[in-house]
């Protein structure tokens, strides 16, 4: 499969890195061209009574300036390796519905991002961005997770049967 156009997901972690790394090493191995998305997610909780009302010109302000960082970073490892890289940091509240929507509307061959994967503290939700756009895009999907602290198998003494 050759590819001309390798979508990126980010949300600025060290994950996100790794899998803006992976995408930057096989897009230059196709047309060394990428697309980079980061999810401006604004976030809002209601305050005590006593506490004023959010800002939420200053919170839509501060979910962008935190997606264009992450973007900034993409491009950066993008210029390192020599690959062209265009990005979008739209807003929404459900990042997954996004990333599917811009990878397709691209023409990107692959999306390519990083998933925490459930754990202990949040089982339910942890890697719910990356289980929505395995499920739901048409564009294939390389998830990058962080290998698990795994004993090595036990082979015992047993004859050979």
């Amino acid at each position: 499969m050759f590819l001309e156009r390798v979508c990126v997901a980010t949300d600025g972690s060290d994950l996100a890195v790794q899998a803006a790394q992976m995408a930057a090493l096989l897009a230059r191995s196709g047309a060394g061209r990428m697309f980079a998305v980061s999810v401006a997610q604004p976030h809002f909780s209601m305050p005590e009574r006593s506490a004023a009302m959010p800002d939420a010109q200053a919170e839509f302000l501060r979910a962008h300036e935190a997606a264009q960082s992450h973007l900034d970073t993409v491009l950066r490892i993008a210029q390192a390796a020599g690959v062209s890289c265009e990005t979008a940091a739209p807003l929404s509240s459900t990042p997954g519905p996004e990333i599917v929507r811009i990878a397709e509307e691209q023409g990107c061959d692959l999306i390519v991002m990083g998933t925490h994967g459930p754990n202990d503290a949040n089982r339910l939700f942890a890697g719910s961005v990356a289980q929505y756009v395995l499920a739901n895009s048409t564009v294939p999907v390389m998830l990058l997770r962080v290998p698990r602290e795994a004993s090595q198998p036990e082979f015992g003494d047993r004859p050979a049967s």
